[in-house]
């Protein structure tokens, strides 16, 4: 998960120990009932605009206002740490 999402999702934000997995939820109802308890939206969110028109031409980051091409390099994985 480290090299899809570009930082270590099982690092707790906190004390940046390593957490364990216990469970995974897949039945959308038993999701919702959670998220509406903790307060938080239940409805999937819209979809967003393709970033390229359909016409061929695409979006840069001048043509869209608070997107941003910069990002770090990926991490190397084959360095020991």
């Amino acid at each position: 998960m480290r090299r899809a999402f570009g930082f270590d999702v099982l690092a707790c934000p906190r004390c940046g120990h390593t957490m364990r997995l216990i469970a995974l939820l897949e039945e959308t109802e038993v999701i919702r009932r959670i998220l509406r308890h903790l307060g938080e939206p239940t409805d999937v969110p819209a979809r967003a605009p393709p970033l390229i028109a359909a016409g061929g031409e695409g979006l840069g980051a001048d043509d869209t206002p608070g997107l941003t091409y910069d990002r770090e390099p990926p991490p190397n994985y084959d360095e020991p740490c």
